[in-house]
């Protein structure tokens, strides 16, 4: 996931956002910055969002993380999807498909959030835990 924001704001983000530790998986922003030159307007730079699971790296591509996004995961994480490929960052309702079937093999909480590769569970997100990561995300949008 990308976030785009002014210079000032990125820097102070790469600086002092400090990573969610979760149960399961730790949420962190790459501590480079992507800037993105813009016409006769000042650039605007990009921060990404990865997630850490037994010190192996996971980014969610072609999502940008905005107010819509984090919409979605505050009215309904059961059918949140993150990731345009492998791994994603979902929820647990996704009947006829192949995350159902993760879900169902694994026995993960269907009130809770997954990290998946499409076959094996990477990591959960626990139901307690969503409120932490809407939070944080907020904090980065804000």
């Amino acid at each position: 996931m990308k976030v785009t924001m002014n210079l000032e704001r990125a820097t102070h983000h790469v600086e002092n956002t400090k990573a969610l530790k979760l149960t399961e998986v730790d949420f962190k922003i790459k501590p480079n910055m992507k800037e993105h030159k813009r016409l006769f307007r000042p650039s605007l730079y990009e921060l990404t969002i990865i997630s850490e699971v037994n010190n192996q790296m996971y980014e969610f591509e072609g999502y940008q993380l905005d107010h819509k996004l984090i919409s979605q995961l505050e009215k309904d994480p059961s059918t949140f999807l993150v990731g345009a490929e492998p791994p994603f960052l979902c929820g647990t309702n996704w009947p006829d498909s192949g995350i159902s079937e993760v879900v169902e093999i694994n026995n993960v909480p269907l009130d809770s959030l997954m990290i998946t590769d499409g076959k094996n569970v990477i990591a959960t997100i626990h139901h307690d835990e969503i409120p932490m990561l809407i939070n944080w995300f907020k904090n980065l949008t804000n």
